[in-house]
């Protein structure tokens, strides 16, 4: 009797808050560390621990679609420059394998500039003072697609275009 109630509370719980069971509940850029301990950078110190402070992490939510989307924002410009490599190219990549999906690095769309980035995302980025949003999109929060992918937007302050990159992904 205990293994079944069990179960049911497991099962409802998944009913309930299915849709946040699919965002990994470490951001991309949890673990990394600088490689050689602490680093200053622009007058700031950051201790190994807080490699994702570099970047002043942060988190929030757009409606794209009439869909809520989770977002890791990222600010390039105050301690790197506006460099962004390591976030596009090294910590996603790593973030969605960990969460067993694996990326289509054959069918990478890149759209530059991206004229149709939903107005709610370009809000949130500049209210959060970020130029890097990350959010990965599933079939199981919502959206109509038939596979799941990660969308990176980016900010260039200098020209002012936004441009968007997305990772599809298989498990």
């Amino acid at each position: 009797m205990k293994r079944k109630t069990i179960v049911l509370v497991l099962l409802l719980t998944a009913l309930m808050f299915g849709s946040s069971f699919v965002f990994a509940e470490d951001s991309p850029m949890h673990g990394w560390r600088f490689e050689n301990g602490s680093c200053f950078l622009n007058d700031h110190w950051f201790d190994s621990e807080r490699f994702a402070d570099s970047y002043r992490e942060q988190d929030g939510y757009a409606l794209v679609l009439g869909r809520k989307l989770h977002y890791w924002l990222y600010d390039t410009y105050s301690y790197h420059d506006g460099k962004g490599r390591v976030i596009v190219a090294e910590a996603v990549p790593r973030w969605v394998e960990k969460m067993g999906y694996v990326i289509d690095f054959d069918n990478i769309q890149v759209y530059n500039p991206n004229t149709n980035l939903a107005n709610s995302v370009k809000v949130l980025m500049k209210q959060r003072g970020c130029d890097v949003s990350v959010a990965l999109c599933t079939r199981e929060n919502g959206l109509s697609t038939d596979t799941d992918y990660v969308v990176i937007n980016s900010y260039d302050k200098d020209s002012g275009i936004y441009s968007t990159m997305i990772y599809y992904l298989y498990k």
